[in-house]
């Protein structure tokens, strides 16, 4: 049952099941077979010290990992937390997100590969990932050279790998990226298999990522390390990182591919969500930052 949960999903939820522990050993309740109302008494109490919708959501997230209870469909516990919910209303971490563009135009005007280090050469490979899969860094992070298939429409990448959004029955990702013959310079194929070129004689016998360390000893990197490429990348292209992480790239991405007519359904497919699910139009539809001040001095010029 442990192995079930994902082991980043078992950190984010170590601090809940930590101070649950806490209260339920101070207040004489069986941590496991605690009923909604002792669950109530402790999301209060959380509440009292400053916990926000959000962070209860965790904690009873993390409570029903553990309950015989089943307090996930408890509709007490769904009520007390809308009730915090209209007392402290959550908010989305962007409520705009970056334009794609000059950061595509600063990538275009990049030298080429040769004539950069390797580690812009590797800031830019992960930028291009990052926005033409509009998948986590996670996901980035486990391309394997040997599931590149390369061919003279362009490269497949499979990811066999167990991901955040990975379920049983459901198909892993895969994406296909075409030669972009209209912009040669912004085509994710050709930087990869340039890139792959250019790192050849560095990789060792147990790098097998597509993404390795920009120092020696060249380790592959982590989705963290990927990270900070691309928060690089972006600060250097104009974008405020000190609002937007790199994570952003996935907002930035599906709310471009929208606006230029592509269908939802598709986003969805490519950025791997469920049909069901609105997560796309809850979280990552966002308005370009600029686009309200363009309005604005739209209406006031003459």
């Amino acid at each position: 049952m442990m192995s079930s949960i994902a082991p980043s999903t078992m950190k984010q939820y170590q601090s809940s099941l930590r101070r649950w522990r806490e209260f339920s050993k101070n207040n004489g309740v069986d941590m496991y077979q605690a009923g909604s109302i002792q669950v109530i008494q402790f999301l209060t109490k959380r509440y009292h010290e400053g916990a926000g919708y959000g962070t209860l959501c965790s904690d009873r997230s993390a409570i029903a990992l553990i309950s015989s209870h089943e307090i996930g469909k408890s509709e007490l516990i769904s009520r007390f937390l809308r009730g915090v919910c209209r007392k402290k209303p959550a908010k989305p971490r962007y409520d705009t997100t970056w334009d794609v563009a000059p950061v595509l135009n600063y990538i275009e005007k990049m030298p080429a590969m040769q004539n950069l280090s390797l580690k812009e050469n590797t800031e830019k490979i992960a930028t291009l990932l990052a926005l033409v899969t509009a998948h986590r860094l996670q996901t980035l992070a486990l391309i394997k050279t040997e599931n590149i298939v390369i061919s003279t429409a362009g490269i497949t990448i499979k990811i066999p790998d167990i991901i955040k959004t990975s379920r049983p029955g459901k198909s892993q990702p895969e994406f296909f990226l075409p030669l972009f013959k209209d912009r040669p310079k912004l085509c994710a194929a050709t930087a990869i298999i340039e890139y792959l070129e250019h790192t050849r004689d560095l990789r060792g016998a147990l790098n097998k990522n597509l993404l390795i360390a920009t120092k020696k000893p060249h380790y592959d990197a982590s989705a963290q390390t990927i990270g900070h490429w691309i928060k690089n990348l972006l600060k250097r292209a104009g974008v405020n990182t000190e609002q937007f992480t790199a994570y952003s790239t996935r907002h930035a991405a599906v709310s471009a591919a929208l606006r230029k007519g592509v269908d939802v359904g598709t986003i969805r497919r490519t950025a791997g969500w469920s049909e069901r699910l609105q997560v796309f139009a809850r979280f990552y539809n966002k308005p370009i930052q600029t686009e309200t001040n363009h309005f604005v001095s739209t209406i006031l010029q003459k």
